[in-house]
């Protein structure tokens, strides 16, 4: 079986229109909140260029998912860091001195810390459940985690928006392969 770009596009585009593609978002951001390695815009972006009007749904989705997924996180570090969240860690390639550096600055910034690790390549998974095994107050970190990736899908639908000319020519493009 031979792939193009092209006709990864055209699975992407049925996908997107599929009653499976806002579901498919929302799961994938509960996965790779909790414990799945991987970036959260996965599905998002490429769903939202193959499907501009569902755009904000997707973003309400991914956002959703990855609040519970971090909460999942959360309840990790809380509940089980030694037997389950440190060796998950050690298998994402964060040691113990990452792990204490995050303790560290938690300690000292807690929710904004929270916050930045939503916009910033730092592992929002490894922060989330530091934050749990610390025990940060759970009602200040979700607010901190929602308001952080609340940002970071504004961020994202405007820059869609902002690009929408462009990425309209270039699914064109795609679908015309």
């Amino acid at each position: 079986m031979t792939w193009s770009l092209a006709s990864v596009w055209a699975a992407v585009e049925r996908f997107a229109h599929a009653r499976g593609a806002v579901p498919g978002t929302f799961v994938w951001n509960v996965a790779q909140g909790s414990v799945v390695p991987g970036p959260s815009e996965l599905l998002f972006l490429p769903l939202a260029i193959a499907d501009p009007p569902k755009t904000n749904v997707l973003a309400a989705a991914a956002w959703t998912g990855s609040i519970i997924g971090g909460s999942i996180a959360y309840a990790i570090g809380a509940l089980a860091f030694e037997p389950v969240a440190r060796p998950l860690l050690a298998l994402l390639g964060i040691g113990d001195d990452s792990v204490a550096r995050v303790t560290a600055l938690l300690a000292r910034y807690s929710w904004l810390f929270i916050m930045g690790s939503t916009l910033t390549p730092l592992s929002t998974k490894a922060v989330t459940i530091t934050a749990g095994a610390t025990g940060l107050p759970f009602p200040g970190f979700v607010a901190a985690l929602a308001a952080g990736r609340l940002l970071r899908y504004a961020m994202l639908l405007l820059i869609l928006r902002a690009s929408a000319g462009p990425l309209h020519r270039f699914r064109l493009s795609l679908l015309a392969k």
